[in-house]
């Protein structure tokens, strides 16, 4: 159809809803039910891959953060080796992480469901050492022994990343969520137990991940093979 026609159609549409004077529920309800009849269906997303951080730069942004203080740079490893969501991160208690076991349960993940998230042994001695026994309250804590906002996470990110001098994109909670996912599909994490380490109710939402990490090898490789002299 033509621009002409569209125009054509929604000033007949408007004459007649103005006509039997339509209210805007109404009108939602109309066009529900002729989409119903002509079963039409929303066109479905085409995705990309996600924004990230290379591995170079993560490392830069993680120095960056232990440089502007040790607390600072634990809160923004376990922000990322977690790959928690920002309010999942400020939610998290000093007796949600099992020493034992190395994992962390997140406990108000997304839908209010809850995750345990596996954690390497570095960050578990990490975090024990910065606890110093404590087994209540907020893994991190402000100043003023409070609970740090999602706001203060996002800023003290976007912080760190400026510090770091990353540019190439905007550096984001998420991002660092993003980050992770992407590096623990490219060392092959499976999409199933991907999916579960994410807390994603759909595999679908997964792929995006394994799909960049699949683009970043290819992009790897045609590099090693430039270099090796393999080009035609």
């Amino acid at each position: 159809m033509k621009k002409a026609d569209f125009k054509r159609m929604i000033n007949q549409i408007a004459k007649n809803f103005a006509k039997h004077q339509v209210t805007y529920s109404q009108s939602q309800y109309i066009f529900k039910e002729v989409r119903k009849k002509l079963e039409l269906k929303p066109e479905k997303k085409i995705q990309g891959t996600v924004k990230r951080l290379s591995r170079k730069e993560y490392q830069n942004f993680i120095n960056v953060a232990y440089d502007k203080s040790s607390k600072v740079g634990l809160m923004m490893q376990t922000l990322f080796e977690t790959a928690a969501r920002v309010d999942e991160f400020t939610s998290l208690n000093a007796n949600d992480i099992y020493f034992d076991e190395m994992r962390i349960v997140i406990k108000s993940g997304k839908g209010k469901k809850r995750r345990e998230v596996p954690i390497e042994e570095h960050l578990v001695r990490l975090l024990s050492t910065h606890l110093k026994g404590r087994k209540s309250g907020p893994i991190f804590r402000t100043q003023r022994d409070k609970r740090y906002t999602n706001r203060r996470i996002q800023q003290i990110v976007k912080e760190v990343a400026q510090l770091a001098q990353i540019k190439s994109i905007d550096v984001t909670p998420h991002t660092l969520r993003h980050s992770r996912a992407t590096f623990l599909a490219e060392d092959g994490m499976a999409k199933d137990y991907l999916q579960i380490f994410l807390g994603h109710d759909q595999p679908s939402t997964t792929e995006i991940y394994t799909k960049t990490a699949a683009i970043d090898v290819d992009q790897a490789f045609r590099k090693v093979s430039v270099g090796n002299g393999n080009e035609k």
